[in-house]
């Protein structure tokens, strides 16, 4: 998908109505979030301002704010408090003086009219567009693949129709220069210790959920802790229990790559997926047998899980934290959840 040129221009008649909204929403910024937020909200209404007719006409312009401001804080996992900046959906109805009610109904009919998603690469901030695998995401000849991973002069045409942000590596890439790392980075490197300990986020970033059930849970999210010993099986088997989940399907690890379906990581599976003619390659291991620790994995790497090839429940995990020892416990375990667990069987009608 093409992504959305953004722009403050507004027609001469909605001018009062954008500077009376954006007046409100930088204050809240100023307060709360950063420039960057300040700005995408601005996109955001002036956009909302072009529409024919605009839907900003009619309402209150501090709903109207608070509204566009929560569908935008959605898209970048703006309630999740490992975020920074980060600030619940509560916090921002009470400032901007609107019911939650209020507040979720005008952030929905924002990103309905706006098409907005969670993780929506046309409004995603662009200090997270390296790490949203949805903004490099294209399709050649029917395959999906990341834009990442594709030959250079692939890359120059995606660019030039718009389909992902900037070149990667031209100008823009957060690659380390091994030549000039600094003690910061060297402390993010690989603990293939199986008594390291190892702290993942995992976020559920698609899946077969209402409308109502991302309104109320803008943010689904798992912190596990788990020992290079443990097994991916055992990993999976503690994401499973984390989301409430009661009947088992296929799944699969994907690591090395840039996050969940980078065609290019390393597939993780059971054992019956190795004769499936279904995979255009061999799986690299067997969940059941390989260890965390023996994935290579540095902080703040982030890697993919998928699971139930049917309703196709997709999660990024990512690394934060690995410490040389475990302390004495029993491993894996949830030790922070964030947004309730999505019913495994959504039922839409």
């Amino acid at each position: 998908m093409a992504k959305t040129k953004k722009s403050e221009k507004v027609p001469n008649a909605m001018e009062e109505k954008f500077n009376g909204i954006v007046a409100i929403t930088d204050n809240f910024a100023k307060q709360h979030l950063n420039d960057e937020y300040a700005q995408m909200i601005r996109f955001a209404t002036a956009t909302l301002c072009r529409k024919r007719p605009s839907p900003l006409v009619k309402g209150r312009e501090k709903t109207w704010a608070c509204g566009i401001t929560h569908a935008i804080g959605m898209v970048n996992f703006l309630f999740d408090s490992s975020q920074d900046p980060h600030i619940s959906a509560k916090e921002i109805y009470k400032w901007f003086g609107v019911s939650p009610s209020t507040g979720q109904s005008k952030s929905k009919q924002v990103r309905d009219i706006l098409n907005i998603r969670q993780m929506d690469p046309n409004w995603c901030l662009p200090s997270k567009l390296d790490k949203n695998p949805m903004a490099w995401v294209i399709s050649i000849d029917g395959f999906i693949i990341d834009a990442r991973s594709a030959p250079r002069e692939i890359q120059e045409v995606a660019y030039a129709q718009g389909f992902i942000p900037y070149i990667p590596g031209n100008g823009e890439s957060k690659d380390i220069d091994e030549s000039e790392t600094s003690p910061e980075q060297l402390n993010k490197a690989v603990n293939s210790s199986p008594n390291a300990l190892y702290v993942l986020d995992v976020f559920l970033i698609d899946g077969p959920v209402t409308e109502e059930f991302i309104a109320e849970n803008p943010v689904v999210s798992r912190t596990i802790e788990i020992k290079g010993s443990n097994t991916l099986e055992d990993l999976h088997k503690t994401i499973f229990k984390a989301f409430d989940r009661t009947d088992e399907h296929m799944y699969e690890f994907q690591v090395g790559g840039r996050g969940p379906q980078d065609p290019n990581a390393r597939r993780y599976c059971l054992k019956q997926a190795f004769s499936s003619s279904g995979f255009r390659e061999a799986p690299a291991g067997d969940v059941s047998s390989t260890s965390i620790a023996s994935l290579g994995l540095s902080m703040d790497e982030a890697f993919g899980y998928w699971f139930d090839f049917g309703d196709d429940w997709w999660h990024q995990i990512d690394v934060t934290n690995i410490a040389d020892k475990a302390k004495s416990g029993k491993y894996p375990k949830i030790t922070k959840r964030v947004g309730v667990s999505p019913p495994q069987y959504a039922d839409f009608e």
